[in-house]
């Protein structure tokens, strides 16, 4: 490998090198004329390659190299001094960052402290884009990756040619091609940890493809070409999935529709449910065939269910709907304590239902009666009731409180008891909104579920008998 001792001639932008690669990055697409960019230079093989046919396409004044010195190795500094070597001889200017101390997993702090930095000072000089070096091998070498250690398409994707302000511009190219244009004249610098067996990339790189070539020497082209065709039927099917979740969602505060994500491929109704979750949660999220097909399913239960995400988040299906819970929350109200109805006429509030009292007469509440978010009450009502004398509507003492497991009512117009799980159920009531909807009871009988059912108890008893008149505002559109 050349180094800075052979004292190389400066690098020359008009020989073949620069024309080959230089034609490789005009072809990507990804430079326009008169753009502005940052490249990114360890001082590898195919950072060098970058930035000398970035030179050639656009000229040295609208670039810029960031190095960054990690200090983790020992020839860090060695190719501190190749790179400056290369930018001088190009006349691009150089920014070099010092890294600091490591954090955390090594791997992940040097890319981020590459990017943050990098971002930095393209946001300062208003550049363009990013570029990164990474090649047609890279490419194969992720897709074998990933495709053992991550399931799914979207991670097989990995390292598109953009990704947001960062540009790849050398994905035509192989890592052997781009050696073989370097060499003799132009400097680079080879990273010795690329040959630690220890690390899973280069066991890919220097047993797993080498393998796959003995089986066909077009091995790394093939695997390139299918994560091409990969990328485009994703790109249509994610299309038809953003279509359909506009669809689904005319009312976003409800979530999806079930039946819209039933009626749709599988593949679509997938990339619903994950793009609905990103959009609420905004960050990446997995959804497996298996995930889907859970959703799927209780989207056609009357009961629903919740399904983990990951992270305390969660999707909650109820009555046909799914939406999604955030940050450790289960998706239920909260449920008010019990709290006695006011006599007097007045509202009383029950969490965010508002129950008000009024007096009135026999003639006006059956006029109401149909009405399932209105009750009556009279003192025949209450001697069936409490078997006893009636206590009197001054002194009646009426109570709201939480729906309670084994909650019964004697339903008006049925014989027997039902319970309040049923009723609920049967009215499609989401399990987010059982817990802190009201019943109405007196002493411990149940004898009001606004907008559900009242108790066969709650009859008016005829003319001239004294009428409480009771009305339930809940707290969502009916």
């Amino acid at each position: 490998m050349p180094g800075l001792e052979d004292e190389l001639p400066p690098i020359d932008l008009s020989g073949q090198p620069a024309i080959i690669i230089g034609g490789a990055i005009r072809d990507s697409g990804l430079v326009s004329p008169g753009d502005s960019g940052l490249v990114l230079i360890s001082g590898g093989a195919d950072s060098v390659a970058l930035l000398l046919g970035l030179a050639a396409v656009m000229g040295t004044e609208r670039l810029l190299a960031l190095h960054v010195n990690y200090g983790l190795r020992a020839e860090a500094d060695a190719d501190q001094e190749l790179v400056r070597k290369v930018c001088a001889d190009l006349g691009v200017e150089l920014v070099i960052h010092e890294a600091g101390r490591p954090d955390g997993n090594i791997q992940a702090w040097a890319r981020r402290v590459r990017l943050e930095r990098a971002e930095e000072i393209r946001s300062e000089r208003q550049a363009d884009w990013i570029a990164v070096g990474h090649n047609r091998t890279d490419l194969a070498e992720t897709f074998l990756y990933r495709l053992a250690s991550s399931p799914g398409v979207r991670s097989l994707l990995a390292m598109p040619p953009r990704s947001g302000r960062v540009i790849r511009p050398l994905l035509s190219l192989d890592r052997g091609l781009i050696r073989r244009l370097l060499e003799p004249d132009v400097p680079y610098a080879e990273d010795a940890t690329n040959q630690d067996p220890t690390f899973a990339r280069n066991r890919i790189r220097h047993e797993l493809l080498d393998r796959l070539e003995q089986i066909d020497s077009r091995a790394e082209l093939n695997i390139v070409r299918t994560r091409a065709e990969l990328a485009e039927d994703e790109e249509l099917i994610t299309g038809l999935a953003a279509a359909a979740v506009e669809q689904a969602l005319p009312q976003p505060d409800l979530g999806l529709e079930g039946s819209a994500l039933t009626r749709e491929h599988p593949a679509v109704a997938r990339r619903m449910l994950r793009q609905y979750a990103e959009r609420e949660l905004d960050r990446p999220v997995a959804v497996n065939p298996r995930l889907a097909g859970e959703v799927m399913r209780l989207a056609t239960e009357p009961e629903g269910g919740a399904l983990d995400l990951g992270g305390g988040d969660r999707f909650l299906i109820e009555s046909g709907r799914v939406r999604v819970v955030s940050g450790g929350g289960t998706g239920r109200e909260e449920v008010p304590p019990p709290i006695q109805v006011k006599m007097e006429p007045a509202s009383t509030a029950f969490g965010d239902w508002i129950l008000t009292l009024t007096r009135t007469d026999e003639e006006q509440a059956r006029r109401g009666f149909g009405d399932p978010w209105w009750a009556f009450i009279d003192g025949d009502g209450l001697d069936e009731l409490l078997r006893e004398g009636s206590p009197g509507l001054d002194h009646l003492s009426l109570n709201l409180r939480a729906w309670r497991s084994g909650d019964r009512i004697e339903p008006l117009g049925m014989t027997g008891s039902k319970s309040l799980q049923d009723v609920f159920t049967d009215a499609l009531v989401p399990a987010s909104r059982r817990r802190s909807w009201p019943v109405l009871v007196v002493e411990e009988t149940v004898v009001w579920v606004p907008g559900l059912v009242r108790s066969r108890h709650l009859l008016v008893g005829g003319p001239d008998k004294p009428v409480l008149r009771l009305h339930a505002r809940p707290p969502f559109s009916i």
